[in-house]
């Protein structure tokens, strides 16, 4: 009977000592005292659609060493001929900083073609939690010891750097790893492996565990952090690792890997660069991130996600009217991170509801057209009311400003300025004066409504229907299934009107709009939404696309 998962190493560490949290970083983070080991081409191979040729990762591993990363971790020489072929080619690459390693398990025969393989370390590993001991090689703590020893001083004797880590070190037995990572490091190992293999640590957790380990081995011994991203920690662990006594820490290029993934390599870069510029930009060619991020998108068939650090669309994307206005004038006001320093480029998103007239007035400026300030904040309020209805680019935005330029440049605001309220124009010229003005205002107006009115509205062409959902959509999950349906269809679709009942025994009702190139895809997705509607009981599916006018 297995114990609990859950935690065993608590109260191996309360029994040692309670640590205290610094109140500042120490100068092992703030000093980027560690070294990266990135395992992209190990693994970042685990993910689902990962599978890199040998042109990838030779590209990748030259990419990786140009960028300033300290180690590069290959997968196991023992998976293939290919893989031990690439692990030699990788290795004879002579980098200008890297140092190829391998990854496999604590068994002779992975070691022995670790060593023949020409690279440069051997990253061994052993499970040490009773879960996975259990369903692995189910051998005891000393057991384990014993296969270490011959591993690790059949390396040594070959003068590579040796690690060994204790997989799923934190649901292991605090006690057994402790007395394992002793052993190896009698033993002379260069560094010892924690690694949160399922991501289940917390920050403080992480702590407490690297700090633990960290006073009970040599110093001279290093500690690498393997930290996994299952519930969104690992960034944030690899901080306290390195803050508890960490020296190499794992990453991928966009995290890529088992599951979902570990730390990726430009968000990791990203918070150093926060913490110490000039060293992080010293250290590593940031620029790279850009080009190194997309190739891997693609190599792995991996879309790069839009809150992606640094190369995200998002990014250094700004869209509401304050900020954008605000990081014009002063980028620091929005942006913790200089797009310039990374390669990348800040974008200024103008054609939506809530663009601001500086935005605006900003893209004139770069077009180099000369428009008066109040015939921009008269477009933008135009433009602005438009994209409510329909979809703008920046393209037609251009356009508009243009036209703008091209004709007279009036402003209501200059017309006419009186200095004072005693001054001594007659009222007759005040009164006309602002008549002018407002005479000016309407011409700004019509103006603009005629460089907008050039917009063409979006249509498009391809066949579609109209379904309406009704019935109990809500208590029996209908509707949210039918979504599932739409997303994973060829379809692209929108959910044109929703009406919820306010009693669990009255109807509810969903208008749906599906389309697609070929009617096939349509008819298809309409057939699962019935067998679905079949199956739950209680909903009717109607076609309404003849008798709904609904914008195409």
């Amino acid at each position: 009977m297995l114990r609990p998962i859950r935690r065993t190493f608590g109260k191996a560490i309360q029994r040692r000592s309670m640590f205290t949290i610094p109140a500042e970083h120490s100068e092992r983070v703030t000093g980027l005292q560690f070294k990266i080991v990135d395992s992209t081409l190990r693994e970042g191979e685990q993910y689902d659609t990962c599978n890199f040729s040998t042109q990838d990762r030779v590209f990748i591993a030259k990419m990786l060493d140009k960028l300033g990363v300290d180690y590069i971790e290959m997968l196991n020489p023992v998976a293939s001929a290919q893989a031990f072929n690439d692990c030699r080619a990788l290795s004879d690459l002579h980098m200008e900083r890297a140092k190829i390693l391998t990854h496999v398990r604590c068994d002779m025969r992975d070691v022995t073609a670790a060593v023949e393989s020409g690279v440069h370390g051997v990253n061994m590993y052993m499970a040490t939690s009773e879960i996975l001991v259990a369903h692995s090689h189910k051998k005891g703590i000393d057991e384990i010891l014993r296969l270490a020893e011959k591993a690790i001083t059949y390396v040594l004797n070959h003068g590579l750097e040796c690690r060994f880590s204790c997989e799923d070190t934190f649901r292991s037995d605090m006690e057994d790893v402790l007395k394992v990572y002793r052993g190896v490091s009698e033993m002379g190992v260069h560094r010892v492996g924690i690694a949160d293999t399922v991501g289940i640590a917390t920050p403080l957790e992480t702590y407490r565990v690297v700090r633990t380990v960290r006073e009970a081995i040599p110093d001279s011994v290093g500690i690498e952090f393997h930290a996994h991203n299952d519930t969104g920690c690992c960034l944030a662990n690899a901080m306290m690792a390195i803050e508890a006594g960490a020296t190499h820490i794992d990453t991928t290029v966009l995290g890529i890997g088992e599951r979902n993934g570990i730390v990726p390599l430009g968000a990791f870069l990203a918070r150093m660069y926060t913490l110490n510029k000039d060293e992080a930009m010293r250290r590593f060619n940031l620029k790279l991130i850009n080009s190194l991020d997309k190739y891997v998108s693609t190599a792995s068939q991996v879309s790069i996600p839009f809150n992606n650090c640094v190369t995200g669309r998002g990014a250094f994307t700004h869209k509401a009217g304050v900020h954008t206005k605000a990081v014009m004038s002063n980028p620091s006001a929005y942006e913790v991170l200089s797009p310039a320093d990374f390669g990348v480029q800040r974008r200024v998103n103008i054609t939506n509801r809530i663009t601001g007239w500086n935005a605006i007035k900003a893209r004139a400026v770069a077009l180099q057209l000369e428009i008066p300030d109040d015939q921009i904040q008269v477009a933008t309020t135009m433009i602005k009311n438009l994209a409510d209805t329909q979809q703008i680019t920046n393209d037609q935005i251009d356009q508009v400003l243009i036209s703008l330029a091209a004709g007279p440049r009036v402003s209501a605001a200059s017309f006419v300025q009186f200095k004072t309220e005693d001054d001594s124009t007659s009222p007759l010229l005040r009164e006309a004066a602002v008549q002018a003005a407002s005479a000016v205002k309407a011409y700004q107006q019509a103006l603009a409504q005629a460089a907008i009115s050039k917009i063409p509205p979006i249509i498009d062409a391809r066949p579609f229907k109209i379904m309406r959902l009704s019935g109990h959509l809500f208590d029996k999950e209908a509707l949210n299934k039918t979504m599932d349906i739409c997303v994973d269809s060829p379809c692209d679709f929108d959910l044109l009107n929703v009406k919820c009942a306010k009693r669990n025994e009255d109807e509810s009702y969903a208008e749906l709009k599906l389309l697609s190139k070929d009617v096939l895809d349509i008819d298809g997705t309409v057939e699962a939404i019935q067998e679905l509607l079949l199956e739950v009981g209680g909903c009717v599916l109607s076609d309404i696309t003849e008798s709904e006018s609904v914008p195409h």
